[in-house]
C-alpha cells in the first residue's frame, strides 16, 4: 500500500474487515484485523470517485457512493465483485446529483446525501427509491451544503450541513424535529462540519473540520438518566 490520496469514509465489515474510500485515487482499500493488516484495494470502471460507504451484514454487501458518477454501487463484501448499480445522474426521483454519504437504519432503510440536489434520498432495503426530503434553502428543514448523514437507534435521521454549521434531525417521514450547532469554536459550535457517525450507544460524533476536532454528543430519550 503506497498510502492514501484522499481518504473520505470507512466502513466496518464482518470478521474485523475495514473498508476505506479514497476518492482521488478512485479506489476502496480493504484491511483485515480491524485495520491493522492491509489486504487489497479495488477500483476502475464503473467506479470513479468513491466517497460514502456502508456495510450490510444481512447481505454481506458493501454499498459505495460514487460522487462523480452520481450512482450507488453494490459490491460483494468478500469477493469485491460488483453486483449492481443503482440510480443515475438526475434531478428526478430515481437518482442523484453528486451524492456524498450513506447511512443504514436498523430496519434496512437506506439514506443517501444527494448533495447537489439538496436532499436526502430514501431507499428501501432492496434499494428501490421510496422518496426524498429537503430542498435548497437557508431556513430549517432545507439544505445548503449537506454532507454527512447518520441514523440513531430510534430511526431519526441526522444531516450535517457544512454551510449552516449545524446538524438537522428529521423523523422517518422527513419532518424536521430539531437542529443543534451554530457557527463558532466554542463547545457545541461547528465550523464547516463534514461528517457524522452514531454508535450503538447513540453517541453522536461530528467531524468539526475547520475547528480541527471531533465533537461528541449524546442522544437522550425522554426520561433517560445518564
Amino acid at each position: 500500500l503506497a498510502g492514501f490520496e484522499q481518504p473520505i469514509k470507512l466502513a466496518l465489515g464482518a470478521g474485523g474487515r475495514v473498508y476505506v474510500s479514497d476518492s482521488t485515487a478512485g479506489r476502496v482499500h480493504v484491511f483485515a484485523e480491524r485495520g491493522e493488516k492491509y489486504l487489497t484495494s479495488f477500483g476502475g470502471p464503473p467506479l470513479k470517485r468513491p466517497t460514502g460507504l456502508a456495510y450490510r451484514a444481512a447481505t454481506n454487501e458493501l454499498l459505495v457512493v460514487d460522487t462523480l458518477a452520481s450512482q450507488l454501487l453494490v459490491y460483494d463484501a468478500d469477493r469485491l465483485a460488483l453486483k449492481r448499480v443503482v440510480g443515475k445522474d438526475t434531478q428526478g426521483a430515481d437518482g442523484f446529483h453528486y451524492p456524498t454519504d450513506i447511512a443504514l437504519a436498523r430496519d434496512g432503510t437506506v439514506y443517501v446525501t444527494d448533495a447537489l440536489n439538496f436532499r436526502i434520498q430514501v431507499l428501501s432495503a432492496d434499494l428501490r427509491f421510496l422518496g426524498s426530503f429537503g430542498s435548497a434553502g437557508d431556513s430549517p428543514g432545507h439544505f445548503s451544503r449537506p454532507k454527512g448523514v447518520a441514523v440513531d437507534s430510534d430511526g431519526h435521521v441526522y444531516v450535517v450541513d457544512a454551510l449552516f454549521d449545524n446538524v438537522q434531525v428529521f423523523d422517518r417521514d422527513g419532518s424536521l424535529l430539531l437542529a443543534f450547532g451554530s457557527p463558532g469554536a466554542a463547545a457545541g459550535q461547528l465550523w464547516l462540519p463534514s461528517a457524522i457517525f452514531i454508535d450503538a450507544q447513540d453517541r453522536i460524533y461530528v467531524s468539526d473540520s475547520y475547528n480541527q476536532r471531533v465533537q461528541v454528543f449524546q442522544y437522550l430519550r425522554t426520561g433517560h438518566k445518564p
